[in-house]
């Protein structure tokens, strides 16, 4: 392909990357940074057999959906890609990737499906209550940040983007930031790389709740001392009240994710709370809550108004976390029973449960594949399903068809995961009857999708 500059019109966005699509003389161009609806200039930087990547030289004519991005670290960190992408435009090519996923994966006529439109995220930005910084070094002094934007152009480094704020999360970071930085530095405490597999400082982890403010903060790092806690301490309570609570977890492995060895409570409280349609949740390190409270919130709303309980049944919920879907389908239910293979998951879950009052639910920890063994539920009229990004193992699929549930209630958080299992239930006797989608995550490629399958030998009689 010709190795000069030219026009093109970005006809389309290409997810979870989030590139622009161009064709020209029927050969695809995918260019980052794109909007659909741009007109631009670009140039060939790599080509492939049936495809090639464009880097953009100018801008001609931008696309009415274009729009300035507000957060100043926008096209350099690892975090936000859509931010120039108008909100209402976001909600639509998310939800159009979603159809075309289930479609052609999951073999879904969607025609024949009750579609809720995509529930836009209550906040648009300050929604997360998770955010997890990585440690760096430039001239001397410890930064924090996110690792750089992968591109196609340039090999990946896992370099450190320093954030002074960040709009998803929460303001709170303009003062934490610049805190453990000053102490890093002052210390001379080497940040991790993730390529020599070498550096004491980890992550920078911070949680928030979004409805009373208090943040807990995880100081992750390899073995070794972590010197004046006492000092850090007293200067986050002095400078940053919100802070509550302050841990530090020990992480040895050489993957660049979080993982919690071992952790120590060092002060403050040992979880922070959050408030959801009238239950308290309480949130420690390892509990897995949603990263999009508010967003939560309408999303268990919707899982309760579309299973259309009668007030008795029997329901079994699958990688149930710390329980806050079981939680929430107790108050229209008989009896309700999660399963999780995390501990601390399964003894929050009880905590929870306990703490406000709720008699209905109960908690096992066990493997999913190991249900029928551990729990003696058999037949649910109801099968709750929220499992990670790899969706359902070959057995976890079996197991469902053994439970024999009326109704399940399929949570995702990866499209293509989800219409893979959607086809193998397909086929084996469930019917896709309600499908909604919920854009947890603005600004960003990914979102939470809800499908309700029914038997189909029921439905139809």
């Amino acid at each position: 392909m010709d190795k000069s500059s030219f026009s093109v019109e970005i006809i389309d966005i290409a997810l979870p990357n989030n590139y622009g699509v161009a064709r020209r003389d029927n050969f695809v161009i995918f260019v980052p940074d794109a909007i659909i609806g741009d007109k631009v200039e670009v140039k060939i930087s790599r080509e492939e057999k049936r495809f090639a990547y464009g880097e953009i030289v100018n801008i001609e004519e931008p696309s009415s959906f274009r729009t300035h991005a507000k957060c100043p670290h926008f096209g350099f960190c690892g975090g936000c890609t859509l931010q120039s992408l108008i909100y209402e435009k976001q909600l639509e090519v998310k939800e159009n990737h979603l159809l075309q996923i289930l479609r052609r994966i999951g073999s879904l006529n969607v025609e024949k499906v009750e579609i809720t439109p995509i529930a836009p995220s209550p906040d648009r930005y300050f929604y997360r209550s998770k955010l997890e910084l990585a440690f760096g070094r430039k001239d001397g002094y410890t930064i924090i940040g996110l690792r750089e934007r992968v591109s196609p152009f340039k090999k990946f480094t896992g370099q450190v983007v320093p954030l002074e704020k960040c709009l998803i999360f929460s303001p709170v970071v303009e003062k934490i930031i610049p805190l453990f930085s000053d102490i890093s530095t002052k210390y001379n405490l080497t940040p991790y790389d993730p390529l020599t597999r070498k550096g004491f400082m980890r992550h920078l982890i911070l949680k928030e709740s979004k409805t009373t403010g208090k943040v807990m903060a995880l100081l992750e790092t390899t073995n070794g001392k972590l010197p004046d806690t006492e000092g850090l301490w007293q200067k986050l309570v002095e400078q940053i009240p919100e802070v509550k609570s302050l841990y530090r977890v020990i992480n040895n492995r050489h993957i660049d994710i979080e993982n919690y060895e071992k952790q120590y409570h060092l002060f403050g409280e040992p979880y922070i709370e959050e408030l959801i349609s009238g239950f308290t949740f309480r949130i420690y390190p390892q509990s897995f809550f949603q990263p999009n409270s508010k967003g939560a919130e309408v999303l268990y709303n919707k899982i309760v108004q579309l299973s259309q309980l009668k007030g008795n049944e029997k329901i079994l919920g699958l990688y149930c976390g710390t329980g806050p879907i079981e939680m929430f389908l107790s108050r229209a239910a008989g009896k309700v029973t999660g399963i999780d293979s995390n501990p601390t998951n399964i003894m929050n879950a009880i905590e929870n449960c306990q703490l406000n009052g709720i008699k209905n639910c109960s908690f096992y920890r066990g493997k999913v594949e190991k249900v029928p063994k551990d729990t003696f539920i058999d037949k649910p009229d109801l099968l709750v399903i929220d499992p990670p990004r790899g969706g359902m193992s070959n057995q976890g699929l079996k197991l469902i068809l053994d439970l024999y549930p009326k109704k399940i209630a399929y949570v995702s958080c990866n499209p293509s995961t989800l219409a893979r299992d959607m086809k193998y239930l397909q086929e084996h006797n469930y019917t896709v009857t309600k499908i909604a989608s919920f854009d947890f995550f603005p600004h960003t490629t990914h979102l939470e999708v809800l499908v309700i399958f029914e038997k189909t030998d029921l439905l139809f009689t």
